[in-house]
């Protein structure tokens, strides 16, 4: 009854879209976007790169087996070729991934509508076209796809159900720190055809999504990034993307955060307001590089949770990413979901290289000490939290006393430690699940001392914070003057909420837009902790 009932919905679903599609025709122009069709489907000549990509996910007929497709073909002339052609199958059913990357001539590519044929080295003929009816008129949005490589090869064809996704709003935007591109998506195409694998030929029917993309925007050796396209089973496609700095950060920018959105064949949208943590990461084989493999994108109404297929996925050439399927399961407006999608992943990661600025040298507290550390190879797709561990027998053993704290800092209360006692600590960073780790131990002791009214010499510059409590505003006040120092305030999570760089011995803080509760004071000097203090915001009055 249930298959039934999801074969009826998909037929549903289907039928609407065919008797919806106004737009499905030639020429066709979205108001607002700067894209045509079908010349815009075509070869755009002046362009440093230009590319066709699509992806299907297949279920053949005779296996039963669930295959996940890429094909691309770059327009890059180099090196006495015009491109090259990027061809994988995925088994979702053996996990076996079968890649193909050759350089290739394009025997045809046309510049007034879609029609690629290309001559990978060493193969046959290819074809990436649109359509066309017994009198050689073109059909709109419908296109034939035929590639071959040594043990596998397709013949499908495609028939779009979904009006062209405008990325960016109008199809032209910037990525990155200087790089445009124009760039529009098909993103919900069924599939039928021919599937071969390692001698079996059978038919398929599926889904598939197409991409074009054209300027400067070089994924070959450009910024690096991961890229999702989403189909959600109530209607909605996603095309998202974060691009890295070289300093491995995200930018809170729209040319670095970029989430389109189909939500109908009326309405799409386009936000950077959205937030991607990775829950999981892979290591390849060979241990050389690590891509996350399960992600939790919210942004507004939407919480989703994006998961790889096959983790093998891996393309070796021209250089060395990942692309596979993935699966979605979540709620949007709280209403369940599910999806697929797939996945292009240009970002490894690297184990955190963790550094303590305090304590770095010997010191004796009485009641309470800080512990600060740093890491030196920030990047912000790597979520981190951390442990702490405890030794008093001079680094042979450790004990936790503290666990997945966000902070990079840690306030260690010595109550039911003995007075003489050395103490030595151990900061351990990993990542949700901890696939990346990397710890660092103090090398210097921490003398407990009680009886002689010592307090804790720890901190030259500690500051004072008055009025704290405070409502409106606040002042920081250090021991010692600072140069290019910068006062750091962080919630309770950890997340920093206001940055201030100074020079001087205070600072008046306004609360501005913070809401009550309580966060962190941290001070550095350059890159050197100095001291952490708490505060508290009250409501005003």
């Amino acid at each position: 009854m249930k298959k039934i009932i999801t074969s009826f919905a998909l037929l549903f679903f289907t039928i609407h879209f065919i008797f919806s599609q106004t737009w499905k025709v030639y020429p066709y122009h979205e108001q607002g976007s700067v894209l045509n069709f079908p010349q815009d489907e075509g070869w755009h000549q002046p362009e440093p790169i230009e590319w066709w990509y699509t992806t299907a996910q297949v279920t053949g007929s005779t296996t039963g087996h669930k295959y996940d497709v890429m094909l691309t073909y770059f327009d890059y002339p180099q090196f006495g070729t015009d491109g090259f052609r990027i061809f994988n199958i995925a088994d979702e059913n053996t996990g076996q991934f079968y890649k193909q990357t050759s350089p290739c001539n394009y025997l045809v590519n046309s510049q007034t509508h879609q029609e690629i044929s290309a001559l990978p080295f060493g193969g046959t003929t290819e074809e990436f076209s649109t359509l066309k009816d017994s009198v050689g008129n073109l059909i709109p949005f419908q296109y034939h796809v035929k590639a071959d490589a040594s043990t596998y090869s397709i013949d499908f064809n495609y028939n779009s159900l979904k009006r062209p996704l405008m990325v960016g709003g109008t199809g032209y935007l910037y990525q990155g720190a200087s790089s445009y591109t124009y760039y529009y998506s098909l993103t919900t195409l069924t599939v039928t055809g021919s599937i071969t694998v390692n001698g079996i030929t059978e038919s398929v029917s599926g889904t598939a999504w197409l991409d074009r993309q054209w300027g400067n925007f070089n994924p070959l050796n450009g910024e690096q990034y991961e890229w999702f396209s989403i189909q959600l089973s109530n209607g909605m496609d996603m095309n998202i993307w974060n691009v890295f700095t070289p300093q491995n950060s995200i930018p809170d920018l729209p040319t670095y955060k970029i989430c389109s959105e189909y939500i109908n064949d009326s309405t799409d949208t386009v936000a950077s307001d959205f937030q991607l943590t990775r829950m999981a990461y892979a290591y390849t084989p060979d241990l050389l590089r690590c891509y996350a493999r399960q992600w939790r994108f919210t942004q507004g109404n939407i919480d989703l949770t994006i998961t790889t297929v096959v983790p093998n996925s891996e393309v070796s050439s021209p250089f060395r990413f990942y692309e596979g399927a993935t699966t979605i399961t979540g709620t949007v407006n709280g209403v369940p979901v599910t999806g697929m999608g797939y996945a292009e992943l240009l970002h490894s990661y690297a184990n955190p290289v963790i550094s303590i600025q305090h304590p770095v040298i010997p010191v004796t507290v009485a009641d309470t000490l800080t512990i600060a550390w740093n890491i030196q190879n920030p990047d912000d797709g790597r979520d981190l939290v951390y442990d702490i561990s405890l030794s008093t027998d001079n680094n042979i053993t450790f004990n936790t006393i503290a666990s997945d704290i966000s902070n990079s800092f840690y306030l260690w209360d010595t109550t039911g430690i003995a007075d003489g006692t050395d103490c030595w600590f151990r900061i351990t960073g990993h990542s949700l699940d901890s696939t990346l780790s990397g710890s660092a131990v103090t090398l210097s002791p921490v003398h407990i001392d009680r009886t002689s009214g010592i307090k804790e010499r720890e901190d030259k510059n500690k500051l004072t914070v008055f009025p704290n409590p405070f409502t409106s505003q606040t002042t920081i006040s250090l021991k010692k003057e600072l140069k290019n120092a910068s006062i750091r305030i962080v919630d309770i999570m950890g997340k920093e909420i206001k940055n201030y760089h100074f020079s001087g011995i205070s600072l008046t803080i306004e609360r501005g837009e913070l809401n009550p509760g309580v966060y962190f004071i941290q001070v550095f000097s350059g890159r050197e902790f100095v001291t952490v203090e708490k505060i508290e915001i009250h409501q005003c009055r």
